[in-house]
């Protein structure tokens, strides 16, 4: 239980803290994504929607043309698929169209104006009902609503027309004015009239009385009673028979004329002209653009943090390049007239002061089982402050009691001269082009206003570095500076793109390797970790420099400098922890720091 607590609780620190490194790419993505969402919102045409809402019985076909039943319903099951693409139909749209003569709209004018009413007309029906809405979208709020009750109206008339085509003929034989003979055949030959079955029974009726006239006819005369009677009763038959065809007659004039079966279709809603556009949605995109750039910013540091081949803490150090942690050296700034050590000289406490001193305390852990106390301080490449670790590593070893000597070993771009701002007219490089003895070395040593510290500067700039590194002047001077001092620093030349560093390591086998934080790739240091390693030169570990950030983990990592060497140490500060708690560090200035320190 405690091992998962204290995994979830390490998982969670390392991504707060890998956001607060990320912090300005987080910021940045999300601050472009909700300025590009605002210009995109704020400055798109406001779109307006109007909707009209139709409701769909299904079909009756008109039977009673052919029969004299009733209706009967259909029950396809495409039936209203079919209406719905109806309702988009170029057809439909075209009459639409010119009906509302849209071609005076900009948005719809063209030659195929009328097919740009596809997009904003959407149908839409509601689930488990008959219902339908016709949606319409426009930038004029009042077109939208007049396409929308255009289309719905026009829908209507064409499916009564529809409805209709097959009985148009007959409606006009019906209602067209023909002789009376001609007429009463027409009508009389109808389907809805030959099958009616009480005119059936009056026509064979009619026969029969027909029948039994002509008989009595030929018996008697046209006067006689018994001829009068049977023509009475024909003859009332005949129009009881006429009387029936016209109210059937009448009847089919009704439905064919929609007067009896009403449209199957109705509208129930009529579209009103909207109050307000439902494009775009301010409120609704912006908060979309504060959560989405939250995400993406989130997500483009984790992003960023993962591809970065450079080396930022002490993970980094020993996952990427797997070697051992020294300690991490922040970014420092001090006066121009204070030396880059300085706040190793001032009593207060700093969290720069309080690194070093760590590094120190690791470098002798490092160094443990060690023969020679000598060692060089080298990095990939240029301006990333080894001279200024090497200084202050330096510094901290003198003000723990041992006597040590820093050596400018770059005799290239000397600098270690600017960082002690000592004198450089004489130097290392004055012993190597010619020197007999080592009793000439004396000479050119020079103080530090740092107790036990003293430093050998490169001297004039020779035209021959690599030669003169080649002499055997450098181990005889190695040799007197081993027997006269506790320590020798050497700061040497970067690996790339020359390797003077390895002419010295033929004498000094042990190496402080400098990465500049977020700087240099790690398959560049790789390669020089690996040109030391064949060398025989042996990396005790990697510092970390020019730290910038303030993770939670960086954090905790300075509260355990300010603590590592409270109470009685070598340096005799009995009351540093108590002091500490009530100094804050210096207040960085503008000023040259370890970030312009080679």
């Amino acid at each position: 239980m405690n091992d998962n607590d204290n995994e979830l609780e390490f998982d969670i620190s390392y991504y707060l803290e890998l956001i607060l490194r990320r912090r300005w790419i987080a910021l940045s993505v999300f601050v472009s994504v909700v300025i590009a969402t605002a210009l995109v919102t704020f400055n798109t045409r406001p779109v307006f929607q109007a909707q009209s809402l139709l409701v769909i019985e299904k079909e009756r076909g008109n039977t009673v043309l052919f029969q004299g039943g009733p209706t009967v319903e259909r029950g396809n099951d495409d039936y209203y698929q079919t209406q719905y693409k109806l309702l988009k139909s170029e057809a439909l749209l075209k009459t639409v169209y010119k009906r509302l003569n849209l071609e005076r709209i900009p948005e719809f004018a063209g030659v195929y104006g009328y097919r740009k009413l596809i997009k904003p007309v959407a149908i839409a029906p509601v689930p488990r009902s008959r219902l339908v809405y016709i949606k319409v979208d426009s930038f004029d709020p009042l077109l939208a609503a007049n396409i929308a009750n255009a289309v719905a109206n026009v829908f209507i008339e064409q499916n009564l027309s529809n409805q209709l085509f097959i009985s148009k003929d007959v409606l006009n034989a019906l209602q067209a004015d023909r002789a009376g003979n001609q007429s009463r055949a027409i009508y009389e030959s109808l389907p809805a009239v030959v099958n009616n079955a009480l005119i059936m029974d009056l026509k064979r009726e009619s026969a029969k009385l027909q029948s039994q006239v002509a008989e009595a006819s030929g018996r008697y005369t046209p006067k006689h009673p018994q001829v009068l009677a049977l023509t009475a009763n024909f003859q009332a038959v005949q129009s009881q028979i006429k009387t029936e065809t016209d109210k059937v007659i009448q009847s089919l004039k009704i439905d064919l004329s929609g007067q009896l079966m009403g449209n199957n279709i109705r509208l129930i809603d009529a579209a009103m002209p909207p109050l307000g556009p439902i494009k775009p949605r301010k409120m609704f995109n912006m908060l979309l653009a504060l959560i989405g750039g939250l995400v993406l910013g989130l997500f483009a540091a984790v992003l960023v943090e993962f591809i970065d081949q450079t080396v930022r803490t002490q993970e980094d150090v020993e996952n990427k390049l797997g070697l051992p942690f020294l300690g991490i050296v922040p970014l420092t700034r001090q006066l121009k007239d204070q030396a880059a050590y300085n706040h190793l000289i001032l009593q207060e406490h700093s969290l720069i002061s309080e690194s070093i001193r760590n590094l120190r305390t690791m470098v002798d852990f490092a160094e443990v089982g060690s023969k020679s106390k000598s060692l060089v301080v080298s990095s990939s490449v240029q301006g990333e402050g080894k001279s200024y670790v090497a200084a202050n590593l330096a510094a901290a070893i003198a003000q723990a009691g041992e006597k040590v000597l820093i050596v400018d070993g770059d005799l290239r771009r000397s600098n270690l001269h600017k960082v002690f701002r000592l004198s450089n007219a004489k130097g290392l490089s004055d012993f190597l082009a010619g020197g007999r003895s080592t009793d000439e070395l004396r000479p050119l040593i020079q103080t530090t206003d740092v107790q036990n510290l003293s430093i050998l500067t490169c001297g004039p700039r020779p035209p021959n570095p690599a030669e003169l590194l080649n002499t055997p002047r450098l181990s005889a001077f190695l040799t007197w500076a081993g027997e006269n001092y506790t320590r020798v620093i050497v700061d040497c030349p970067p690996m790339f793109p020359i390797s003077d560093a390895l002419l010295w390591g033929k004498y000094i086998n042990n190496c402080i390797f400098v990465a500049a934080f977020g700087k240099t790739r790690v398959p560049l240091i790789k390669t020089a970790v690996k040109r030391f390693a064949a060398s025989g030169i042996k990396v005790l570990g990697a510092v970390v420099n020019m730290s910038k950030f303030g993770g939670l983990s960086y954090s905790y990592y300075g509260y355990y400098q300010y603590n590592y060497n409270y109470g009685p140490d070598a340096e005799g500060h009995e009351g540093e922890k108590k002091h500490h708690r009530k100094t804050p560090a210096a207040k960085p200035e503008p000023a040259q720091g370890a970030a312009s320190v080679k």
